[in-house]
């Protein structure tokens, strides 16, 4: 079965989280991701209460694509490049979110606790992220991934008092690539 670039990338950002995130921190240690996946988040979050969920794009958002570099609707993440080559060759981004929650329901967090937990999970996953070595993959369409890019994200806090908080959120990423 031929490989495609998008989940080449996701899953490269799937082993990278699960390293970082999970398998690299104590098992008691409530900022640890009890799930890493890829795909959309289905799952229960009262049971696998920080979770981290990688996709190609924005299941949300259908209008959040791909396209090479030089089209017009994309963010300015301050990354400058030709689009195209002479002789053939064109760059793209590719595009997705990573989805996190933290449901701080049973742990006996206070406000202030559970704001700084959540936001340790976050700066961990963002980290992860620029740090996920994607040079290495090229797709059977001879789409070769360059480098990855954290370029935003969303994150908030609901639930309540006194000890019942959750964050949720996503992060933007974009890779570039180069098509032949």
């Amino acid at each position: 079965m031929s490989q495609q670039i998008i989940p080449m990338i996701t899953s490269a950002l799937v082993t990278s989280i699960t390293a970082t995130c999970q398998t690299a921190i104590s098992g008691s240690d409530i900022t640890r991701a009890v799930s890493v996946k890829r795909g959309r988040w289905q799952d229960d979050p009262t049971r696998k209460f920080v979770y981290v969920t990688v996709c190609g794009g924005d299941p949300e958002d259908p209008k959040f694509q791909d396209g090479i570099v030089s089209l017009g609707t994309f963010e300015n993440i301050s990354y400058m490049m030709p689009a195209r080559e002479i002789g053939g060759g064109q760059l793209w981004w590719r595009r997705g979110i990573i989805q996190v929650g933290c449901y701080f329901l049973r742990q006996g967090l206070d406000e202030d606790d559970a704001i700084n937990a959540a936001y340790v999970v976050l700066g961990r996953l963002q980290s992860c992220i620029e740090s996920t070595v994607v040079s290495n993959l090229t797709d059977d369409f001879g789409e070769h991934a360059i480098q990855l890019f954290c370029f935003a994200d969303s994150f908030f806090e609901s639930g309540g008092p006194p000890t019942s908080y959750i964050f949720r959120g996503r992060v933007y990423w974009s890779c570039l690539t180069e098509r032949e």
